[in-house]
């Protein structure tokens, strides 16, 4: 199978990322992802898996304990989601994102043992979620790394990831967000989140509100789980990603980091520790991807997360002639989102993304009348770019946010990519 064979395999699978699904849909299961581990022989269980579920920061949280790992030595594979600009983003071994041979081979394996005909046909279609982490899982079985990490890509309860049988679950701190799939309350979302915790498993968790807190604490008494108690990093230490709250994400790691000592006896240095915290390469949180004018991608998706990049760009960027290219999914908080960033900004590009998720302009419009000095639409996101770059002198400022997909578009552009 050649690359250009392997993605249009992975692009025949179900992507519910990019469709309008309904939260009452019967896609939302875990039978399919257990029939391909069982079809496979079961590969998460040659590794040692680590699964990370939250809100904000799961993904920012990965790289930082991926980092530390790979500073002490171990041989570590991270499947995260999702990508900005090429899907082989999604697995890292040891801090890279894997070959296209190594791609290629895995989905090659994949196509050959998984026959329709004798898939039953109760389990309905599979999803490139779903393929995706089996590739992942089968990776990290191929290439004997020692811990997998996995990013829960929404909620957690029937989250494919979930069958990894983590024995260390990370929690990343629990807002409001995919309501329509996980219910309208934080606490109904920590419930659906911390089902990740799984039968005496070792939890790590960020600092939490009340009712998620308590959720958490109910699901590890059940489970007799191990809980590890959050400590703030020290005042010496670094971290390399922009943004306050990326230390909440860095001193998460460092614990999880830490329980994994316990578990392995590997060498954690102190040395190790800090090149982990301050490493740097991990795209789409607020990264700089264009200069004259500065370009900066972030992929706040939600209200919460809104809130701490406008906080960090005052922080950071407060002197800069700015603009804000926005564009959100349908089952976002789009309005809140307007209003947090309009402290910052007075002039916003509202525009589009590839897809039926990307919400609609006329309403965006009309939600942020009331906040914005200037308005300007664009019927796509390379539009928006340029609109934006004639709006604002050399030594200004372009932020592009409000969705992963948009940062993903703006990278794609900024550094000349093709789409993946």
């Amino acid at each position: 199978m050649q690359y250009s064979a392997s993605l249009r395999y992975l692009n025949s699978f179900l992507n519910l990322e990019r469709i309008i699904a309904s939260s009452k849909n019967r896609r939302w299961n875990l039978d399919r992802m257990r029939f391909l581990l069982t079809l496979f022989g079961h590969p998460e269980k040659a590794f040692y898996s680590v699964v990370i579920a939250g809100t904000k920061g799961k993904g920012s949280t990965g790289f930082f304990l991926e980092s530390m790992l790979k500073e002490s030595g171990l041989r570590t594979g991270f499947y995260s989601s999702p990508h900005l600009t090429d899907p082989r983003e999604r697995i890292r071994l040891n801090g890279k994102i894997i070959s296209k041979s190594i791609w290629t081979h895995g989905l090659g394996e994949i196509h050959s043992v998984l026959n329709p005909s004798k898939i039953p046909g109760s389990l309905g279609a599979f999803t490139y979620f779903e393929i995706l982490t089996l590739l992942a899982v089968l990776v990290f079985r191929r290439e004997k790394i020692r811990i997998g990490i996995f990013e829960v890509g929404m909620g957690g309860r029937l989250d494919a990831t979930r069958l990894v049988n983590a024995e260390l679950a990370v929690i990343t701190p629990i807002a409001l967000d995919h309501q329509a799939f996980l219910g309208n309350t934080v606490a109904k979302i920590a419930h659906e989140k911390a089902a990740v915790i799984g039968k005496g498993a070792t939890v790590v968790m960020a600092p939490q509100p009340r009712e998620a807190l308590w959720e958490i604490k109910k699901r590890i008494q059940q489970q007799k789980a191990r809980a590890v108690k959050f400590q703030p990093l020290g005042a010496e230490m670094s971290v390399g990603l922009l943004g306050d709250f990326q230390r909440i994400n860095a001193a998460v790691a460092l614990r999880a980091a830490q329980a994994l000592k316990e578990k392995f006896q590997f060498r954690l240095t102190a040395k190790s520790i800090l090149k982990g915290l301050q490493a740097k390469n991990w795209p789409g949180r607020m990264e700089l991807v264009g200069r004259a004018p500065a370009v900066l991608i972030d992929g706040a998706h939600n209200p919460v997360s809104i809130e701490a990049l406008v906080r960090n760009l005052k922080r950071v960027y407060s002197q800069k002639p700015r603009v804000v290219i926005f564009a959100v999914s349908r089952d976002k908080d789009s309005k809140q989102m307007l209003q947090i960033l309009s402290r910052y900004f007075k002039s916003i590009v509202l525009t589009r993304f590839e897809g039926p998720r990307s919400q609609d302009l006329s309403l965006l419009s009309a939600q942020a009348t009331p906040y914005f000095w200037q308005i300007f639409l664009s019927q796509n996101s390379l539009e928006a770019l340029r609109l934006a770059k004639k709006l604002i002198p050399p030594r200004g400022l372009i932020v592009a946010t409000g969705s992963f997909y948009l940062a993903g578009e703006i990278s794609r552009f900024q550094k000349g990519r093709k789409n993946g």
